[in-house]
């Protein structure tokens, strides 16, 4: 016989327990969101990965030099400078490239971004279970977060890890934060001191990680009648306020030695605008950000000019701001009905403010990077209404069911959007096909059908897509307007000529030097606009010699050898320069111009390859007598008691002298004159009277 059971006997519990339960659902969402990026692994280094992963060459070692390269210079350093300092995103670099020596190969850097996210997916688990104070709930909203395919430019693009480690930054900091307002004594200063910890970590790694001190202060803002937890929110905000002053005052001293960074029109055409212009845009942008959110079928990586237009009242501009107005006005009205929703509202913004452009004008008008944080508003709102629509249609199925398919149709755009960062020839052709009217999209696939075909079979589509980017571009004033696109379409048009038989390729030689005198014009408006800033005479004299170099191809020796001449008096230090001004001496038929330009060039530069252009000149048949040259222990070496090698070696010294007082380098000229005197017999009558000429009365 069965025992009786005893009355009031506990029940055995149905299911697993409470701590098996959350060890199955920390599985459960690691296994969602590595189902979602289990092909971005990859994935390879598209767009901004190539200069910040594979040519910084500060990550390629782990020295105490490079460190500290790392922690002096910007973000962009050496290829440029954008106002970014993000020192601990750069370090996370250097420990994939030369510690786990992933180096060009990208698998490395992709596991640490997804371990990344999956670890901020746990937390927005953690702080969804808080809020809501339900299982389901938390867990869905995590899910739905975990795979929005908005996230793919922070978690599948490399590096957008700046945006992990800010994003684990400021939830992890937010959760010791909650902790420590909950405890005393001190375990509420080991969670303070957590909280200054990755404070510190967030805005070193990028600057939007100061929001955190706002997402602290709403949080107790908006349950303050019922928490009061006005000691906990002052030690709080002094918790992070270390972080936040150590990030100005490094901060202030690494870009004291810099220019103030301008970003450019082409990029973010609000720094052109007007005050209330720009502010309306911007909010204009932000109704394109929330239709990303609600509907991500058609994701690009740019936003440049001209496809996002500045505001002018248009009846879509209308429709934009009222639907930002809509969703502010319904968050706000959320404070008296549903305060979760008023907060993950409020975190939205707060997150999203620092890149909005109503503060300030910051790098691009609009990325889908920016939304990595706001996004988690959505989850909580989309997740909630249909528990909320469940309830109130007595279906408890109803909500469950439709946020799996929810998840599994993000998962699977996810998954097809991580495709789209294979390489740059997938990557722009998405974006120039989602961004028409963007400039930069065209302008990179062009770049990158140029560039993924060593034979240029494609070269016609390159040049078709570089050509829509500057009809995007053609409208927009000299001073404002981008010379390397034209340049870079000139390049295009040179192969194109290259690859074809004359006189078909006069046609695109000629649409290639049309295209650098406008690249020069928009160079030298932009210096004459910007009366103080000092013209880059490097960069000038580079456009010189790229026309000098069209010319001839357009068989113009003449022209071709003033614009030569024009880069020597704006570059004399570039060997390039020399090397362009002998092969147009030649083109001229002036060959004993074109052997003295290449030793001046050796003189001044040292470079060996100018040596050996001119051995090729000599044996090519300017040494008639065959002395030029006698066997030495490195090879030929030059004879100087050959007339026509003491003949030229004389004109380039008497042609550098000049230059090296120009330039305020007597003692290089007064070395090369004794030198010259002695080794080469030059007169030294007529260097002196060079020396004396040159010198300052």
């Amino acid at each position: 016989m069965k025992a009786p059971k005893k009355r009031g006997a506990a029940k055995r519990p149905r299911g697993p327990g409470p701590r098996l339960r959350q060890w199955l659902v920390v599985l459960a969402l690691c296994a969602v969101t590595l189902l979602a990026y289990s092909n971005s692994f990859s994935a390879g280094f598209t767009f901004d990965n190539k200069g910040l992963l594979l040519q910084d060459p500060r990550i390629r070692e782990a020295t105490p030099q490079n460190i500290g390269l790392i922690f002096h210079r910007t973000y962009w350093w050496p290829y440029g400078e954008s106002g970014l300092y993000r020192p601990i995103t750069t370090l996370s670099y250097l420990f994939n490239y030369s510690m786990l020596g992933n180096g060009d190969q990208p698998a490395g850097y992709h596991w640490i971004n997804f371990l990344l996210h999956t670890g901020n997916v746990l937390l927005v688990y953690a702080l969804a279970l808080r809020l809501m104070r339900k299982l389901w709930p938390a867990v869905f909203v995590a899910a739905v977060w975990a795979v929005h395919p908005v996230l793919t430019e922070s978690v599948t693009n490399m590096v957008g890890r700046a945006d992990l480690l800010a994003g684990m930054s400021l939830l992890s900091g937010f959760w010791m934060y909650l902790k420590s307002a909950e405890t005393q004594g001190r375990r509420r200063w080991a969670w303070l001191a957590g909280l200054m910890a990755v404070t510190t970590v967030g805005v070193f790694s990028k600057e939007s990680a100061v929001t955190v001190l706002g997402v602290i202060a709403l949080y107790e803002l908006t349950w303050w009648k019922e928490r009061r937890r006005g000691r906990a929110l002052l030690l709080g905000c002094l918790a992070v306020w270390p972080a936040l002053e150590a990030m100005w005052y490094v901060r202030t001293a690494v870009f004291a030695k810099l220019l103030t960074p301008e970003f450019p029109y082409w990029d973010n055409p609000l720094v052109g605008a007007g005050f209330w212009t720009a502010k309306l845009t911007a909010i204009k942008a932000m109704a394109r950000y929330l239709g990303l959110l609600v509907w991500p079928a058609r994701l690009s990586c740019d936003y440049s000019y001209a496809q996002i237009p500045l505001a002018t009242g248009s009846p879509q501009d209308w429709l934009a701001w009222t639907a930002v107005a809509a969703v502010a006005a319904a968050a706000l009205l959320m404070f008296q009905f549903n305060r979760t929703v008023f907060f993950v509202a409020g975190l939205a913004f707060v997150t999203f403010l620092p890149t909005s452009n109503l503060l300030f004008p910051v790098g691009t008008i609009m990325a889908e990077r920016f939304l990595y944080l706001p996004s988690i508003a959505l989850a909580v709102c989309v997740v909630l209404g249909l528990y909320a629509i469940g309830r109130r249609a007595g279906v408890a199925r109803l909500a469950p069911v439709t946020l799996c398919l929810i998840v599994a149709a993000f998962t699977a755009r996810t998954w097809a959007r991580n495709s789209d960062w294979r390489d740059d020839v997938s990557l722009m052709t998405a974006a120039a096909e989602i961004s028409p009217n963007s400039y930069k999209s065209h302008r990179a696939l062009a770049a990158a059908l140029y560039d993924s075909d060593a034979s240029h079979a494609n070269i016609d589509r390159a040049i078709a897509e570089a050509e829509r980017s500057l009809a995007i571009l053609d409208s927009v004033p000299n001073w404002r307007n981008n010379a390397e696109a034209y340049r870079q379409a000139s390049s295009y048009y040179i192969t194109k000529g290259d690859l074809l038989a004359a006189p078909e390729n006069l046609r695109a030689y000629q649409k290639a030097l049309d295209l650098l005198l406008r690249s020069k014009t928009i160079v030298t408006a932009t210096y004459e606009h910007l009366a103080t800033k000092e013209p880059d005479q490097a960069k000038l004299a580079d456009f010189e010699r790229s026309i000098s170099d069209a010319r001839l191809r357009l068989n113009d020796p003449s022209k071709a050898l003033d614009a030569a001449a024009t880069a020597l008096e704006l570059d004399p230090l570039n060997a390039q320069t020399y090397r362009q001004l002998s092969t147009a001496f030649l083109a001229n038929g002036r060959a004993d111009e074109a052997a003295v330009a290449l030793i001046q060039g050796t003189i001044v530069t040292s470079d060996l390859s100018l040596r050996q252009d001119l051995l090729g000149l000599y044996r090519q048949g300017l040494d008639s007598k065959g002395c030029a040259t006698v066997p030495g222990s490195k090879g030929p070496a030059f004879n100087p008691s050959c007339e026509i090698v003491r003949k030229h070696t004389c004109a380039a010294v008497a042609a550098t002298i000049p230059l090296y007082l120009r330039i305020q380098r007597r003692d290089l000229a007064v070395q090369l004159k004794d030198s010259a005197s002695r080794d080469f017999g030059c007169p030294a009558g007529l260097l002196n009277q060079l020396l004396q000429e040159g010198s300052p009365r």
